[in-house]
């Protein structure tokens, strides 16, 4: 072979070589992704958003392309390929490298972190994360990065405290005292009531001190739901104090004769009425007791002193006191009306007992009766009131008849 054939050789081997890299490498230059055509050479940097196989996504905030190559989600990356195809922006990878997040096109959302099954900020739409953050669930957070789809990807966040008063649909934290476990249940956070919706199956104690996260809604009164058993904290009881000095949400406590029974006790050392709890007029009860804003529901109580053990007072009522007295029937009248008077007698000491018509008491001369009831005047005479049929009991009738509590 001639030296002339020897260079004509060489000369359509290097031009054949260059066709090549023309056509591996493109048009020459670089081109944006979105004026690219088949075959340009594009620079993008973007951040991993989908990786599966050998077949990944990456977004930079506003474009979206995919390269056959396995790459890591949540990290940056830029890529200098080819074009492969121009509809779904398919790139063949020529060079990766890590890529700086300063050339992306971020954004940024301010609302609260919450957990409910996946990551969310609330704004108070649910946003989802690709990711969980290491903070407490329900504080404020402001968090930087990219959509893609219906997820936000998080390139970083800066996290704040819990929201100082409530907003309807985000979340918020009480602390307070149970009042009412049933559903909702009811919390006094020392100013109001809050009610909360638990999760399923889940109870708290009447008493208890709890702090509590959950999504607000503010209708005529604050309302919580919960949905999760991890934000319900039980820290406590509620504060003792003793009856006649206690506030709403404290446990009030003391010794009381109950003045008057039926739907709640009536007791003498307080105006408001005792529930949850049975007692006859006349017993003298122990208790400890939640304060509720009109009331107060028995959380521990008993019978100290039952009527029955109660001195006969018919020689020595104490006016506006529940007495005792017992004694024999010495005469019995009753008026057009239905009302009627029963003289009590023992020994020398008597009483009138007033028989209202609708206690539907006969009474019998000689009769023993016991009667409980409240000491009074009847036309400046000494006598006894009773509130109802139970408060009378004829012959033995009071024997065993103290009730168990």
């Amino acid at each position: 072979m001639t030296r002339r054939e020897t260079y004509i050789i060489v000369v359509i081997a290097a031009t054949l070589i260059m066709l090549i890299a023309i056509y591996f490498i493109g048009r020459g230059g670089y081109t944006s992704l979105e004026n690219a055509q088949k075959g340009d050479i594009v620079v993008f940097t973007g951040l991993c958003v989908r990786s599966k196989g050998d077949f990944s996504v990456l977004t930079n905030g506003r474009e979206t392309v995919a390269i056959y190559r396995n790459l890591t989600e949540g990290k940056v990356y830029t890529i200098k390929g080819k074009l492969a195809h121009e509809e779904k922006k398919i790139l063949y990878p020529l060079e990766i490298t890590d890529g700086n997040a300063e050339k992306l096109h971020i954004s940024n959302i301010s609302g609260v972190y919450w957990v409910d099954h996946n990551c969310y900020i609330l704004i108070p739409q649910k946003v989802k994360l690709n990711r969980c953050l290491d903070i407490q669930k329900g504080i404020k957070v402001n968090v930087r990065g990219m959509f893609y789809g219906n997820t936000f990807y998080v390139l970083g966040f800066e996290a704040g405290n819990f929201l100082a008063e409530p907003r309807d649909g985000l979340p918020y934290k009480v602390t307070g005292v149970v009042l009412d476990n049933g559903t909702p249940t009811v919390i006094w956070n020392g100013r109001e009531k809050i009610k909360v919706y638990l999760p399923y199956r889940f109870h708290l104690n009447l008493g208890d001190k709890v702090e509590i996260l959950g999504i607000a809604r503010l209708y005529s009164t604050l309302t919580l739901y919960v949905n999760s058993p991890e934000d319900v904290k039980l820290i406590g009881k509620a504060r003792r104090r003793p009856i006649g000095k206690e506030s709403v949400g404290d446990i009030a406590y003391g010794s009381c004769q109950v003045i008057k029974s039926g739907r709640g006790l009536s007791l003498d050392c307080t105006n408001l009425r005792l529930y949850s709890f049975p007692a006859r007029t006349g017993d003298i009860i122990k208790f400890e007791a939640l304060r509720r804003e009109g009331s107060l529901v028995c959380l521990n109580c008993s019978v100290v002193l039952p009527r029955e053990n109660l001195e006969n007072s018919i020689c020595n009522p104490k006016r506006g006191r529940i007495v005792k007295i017992e004694g024999k029937v010495s005469w019995v009248k009753v008026y057009k009306n239905g009302f009627g008077l029963a003289n009590i007698t023992n020994n020398t000491c008597w009483i009138l007992l007033k028989l209202k018509k609708s206690l539907n008491l006969e009474l019998r001369e000689n009769q023993t009766v016991t009667a409980f009831g409240i000491y009074t005047t009847y036309r400046e005479k000494p006598a006894l009131e009773v509130y109802s049929r139970e408060d009378v009991c004829l012959g033995n009738s009071c024997s065993g008849s103290q009730q168990e509590h």
